[in-house]
């Protein structure tokens, strides 16, 4: 019995707006990747193509010999080019350490924060044979993916570096990597309000203060009409694992490392609709709660949001702000009490990131992953990497300022019609 695909109908997320022929996607992929249209195309393998979505490190047109992100048309894989000989043998032994890890507590969290390692594989590039690492791709099945790359530490040389080296690394973004220990090489932002794609590289990122990277982040995260919660519980869940194990790992020195922030801004559009309507939901609800009389004839009070104990994960149709956050009275730089003091608003943002983020079959359409680990180097001391530390802090406090603004934007105001 045959199946026709034209029966089914597709969830709104996976409806493609225009058909594109091939001529038109080689042109669009040509000019994507930087290329004009007169530039000769790479003679690639057959099922590969350049990744399209690539937005920072070297690509296939940056210069005679340069390889760039391959992506695999068959199995939902990217091949990331090995690079020089150390390079590519540093960071496939990393993968292989993490991948065969079962008992370490400095290899095991990081199962679940970075690509999936598929080996490594030798291909034919315009008839040279060349390493590739093969990775699991984080934007596959994405139709509108928003791709960010955060490379972590204010130190981004490793300790073979050469003098020249050292120097071109310290003169590029010193704004961002002085005061916050990261910095931006390249983005790329689907628009929720017209769908058309943007593009910022390493340019752009050079600019960028202590005080406008927040802008570039917020232009990431499709902000203009406000913060989405849903989003950024996701980054968030995954982003807190990496500051855990940043804060106690003694085994890596990471140096030119990055997180790559990832979501569908076409799964974003229904969920920022949903919020607010929620919203709308929640500020009824208060202002009849608010003009209630109990049977004692006093004005009933009620407060929206979790009622449960702390850390109890708290459910229901409507996705309630968590009230408790403004509760979390602590610094940034109180490590001690860190754990304790999120504990409650880790667990609730979490379970609610696995019960209510979608409606569709994969409910996660937000990831951040740690990537780039050819300059990653075995601790010469049991020591924290208080280099890789201060940048990931620094991510985690932005994506919790933006939280925090998100369930104040959020909240039903007493008194507000």
């Amino acid at each position: 019995m045959s199946i026709h695909h034209h029966h089914f109908k597709l969830p709104p997320y996976q409806k493609r707006k225009s058909h594109v022929t091939a001529a038109e996607r080689t042109k669009k992929l040509t000019l994507g990747l930087g290329m004009s249209t007169g530039q000769e195309y790479p003679t690639l393998p057959e099922g590969f193509q350049p990744m399209e979505d690539q937005v920072a490190g070297h690509t296939f047109f940056d210069g005679a010999g340069s390889l760039g992100l391959l992506k695999s048309s068959d199995d939902g894989s990217i091949f990331k080019p090995a690079g020089k000989v150390l390079c590519g043998a540093r960071e496939i032994k990393f993968y292989e350490q993490v991948q065969v890890a079962n008992t370490e507590t400095d290899l095991l969290p990081l199962k679940d924060v970075i690509p999936q390692y598929r080996g490594h594989i030798k291909l034919t590039i315009d008839g040279k044979q060349s390493e590739f690492i093969k990775l699991s791709d984080l934007t596959y099945g994405m139709l509108e993916p928003c791709i960010m790359d955060v490379k972590i530490g204010c130190r981004t040389w490793d300790p073979q570096a050469s003098e020249e080296k050292r120097k071109a690394e310290e003169s590029k973004y010193q704004a961002c990597k002085q005061n916050l220990g990261l910095c931006i090489p390249g983005f790329q932002v689907y628009s929720i309000t017209n769908g058309r794609r943007m593009r910022y590289g390493k340019e752009f990122g050079k600019k960028l203060s202590e005080v406008t990277v927040k802008d570039a982040f917020r232009k990431f995260l499709n902000a203009d009409s406000g913060l989405c919660r849903q989003l950024l519980m996701q980054f968030l869940s995954d982003l807190w694992i990496i500051q855990k194990w940043a804060r106690t790992q003694t085994t890596f020195r990471l140096y030119s490392s990055s997180v790559l922030l990832v979501y569908d801004a076409r799964r974003l559009k229904p969920v920022l609709q949903y919020q607010s309507k929620s919203l709308s939901s929640s500020i009824s609800k208060l202002t009849s709660c608010n003009t209630s009389t109990s049977p004692t004839g006093t004005a009933s009070s009620s407060v929206i949001g979790p009622s449960s104990s702390p850390g109890t994960p708290t459910g229901g149709g409507d996705i309630e702000p968590l009230q408790h956050y403004f509760k979390i009275q602590r610094s940034h730089s109180a490590f001690n009490n860190y754990e304790e003091d999120m504990k409650a608003m880790r667990e609730n943002y979490v379970f609610m990131r696995d019960n209510l983020v979608g409606s569709y079959e994969n409910k996660v359409w937000a990831t951040a992953r740690m990537i780039d680990f050819a300059h990653a180097f075995p601790a010469e001391e049991s020591t924290i990497d208080t280099n890789y530390l201060q940048g990931i802090e620094s991510l985690v406090k932005i994506f919790e300022d933006f939280l925090k603004e998100c369930e104040f934007e959020n909240s039903p105001k007493v008194g507000v019609p």
